[in-house]
């Protein structure tokens, strides 16, 4: 027995429809023609590039920020002043 779920047909299906998607704008991205006000936006995938670059950021960002405002893991086990 796996430990990873099965994933269903329904699932199946949305996520082969998401990389037939994927596949059609990555082939569009090299065929037509951007209008770009500045030379790096004419760049084949440089908005592609720019999101992931972005992404890594951000999570990146919250996981420092995690380690600075976390508390610890027994904070709420302490002792009251019953």
């Amino acid at each position: 027995m796996s430990d990873k779920p099965e994933i269903s047909i329904a699932g199946r299906r949305f996520i082969a429809a998401l990389l037939l998607i994927c596949a059609g704008l990555l082939v569009a991205e090299f065929i037509i023609h951007r209008h770009a006000y500045f030379a790096l936006e004419a760049t084949p995938l440089f908005f592609a590039l720019f999101g992931f670059v972005a992404f890594c950021i951000v999570v990146g960002g919250g996981v420092l920020l995690r380690k600075l405002v976390m508390r610890a893991p027994d904070y709420f086990d302490g002792d009251d002043d019953a």
